[in-house]
């Protein structure tokens, strides 16, 4: 895969599914062992069957849903971003998925911070006023253990505020 700096994550090519307004649904990582790079992609579904993040929309905003792994000719970028669509460019949310054990959560911050870098760099860049990072990982849906430290630093370097779990929510009464 090529290698640049910057990337436009809005571009239409991205787009691989329309924009979403359902109360719950959930996101999937692609199959890994899928030969094709279309396969291998993240997506949303309504089908409940083992999503790896669930989002929970009250306020049936409509969301766009860009795969970025798979999708961006770009190595070691986080499965996605999810975004408000229309007038209201109010929220918008990288998300990586992962769904095995050791040192998921450094290779997960790692991903998320090479990609918001990427975002940052890039020319072009649309404007929300709430930008958020999700780390899933759907054989911890609750995340037991405080990694405060992490997440401070985090956000010292991205400006954005990490959340280590399953649940993510839309709209601004669930903000923080």
């Amino acid at each position: 895969m090529t290698q640049t700096s910057e990337a436009d994550f809005f571009d239409p090519e991205l787009l691989v599914e329309d924009p979403r307004s359902e109360v719950l649904f959930g996101i999937n990582d692609g199959d890994p062992s899928a030969t094709s790079r279309d396969q291998r992609r993240a997506y949303t579904t309504s089908e409940d069957n083992g999503w790896n993040a669930t989002v929970h929309n009250k306020q049936q905003v409509k969301l766009q849903f860009t795969p970025l792994d798979h999708n961006v000719q770009l190595d070691g970028l986080c499965d996605g971003i999810l975004y408000t669509c229309g007038e209201s460019s109010s929220q918008l949310i990288f998300i990586e998925l992962k769904s095995k054990g050791k040192r998921w959560i450094q290779e997960g911050v790692e991903q998320l911070k090479k990609t918001i870098s990427i975002y940052k760099a890039g020319e072009g860049c649309r404007e929300f006023s709430e930008y958020k990072a999700y780390l899933c990982n759907n054989r911890h849906p609750h995340f037991q253990f405080s990694k405060k430290e992490e997440m401070q630093k985090f956000r010292q370097e991205t400006s954005m505020r990490l959340y280590i779990e399953q649940q993510i929510q839309i709209g601004n009464a669930l903000s923080q």
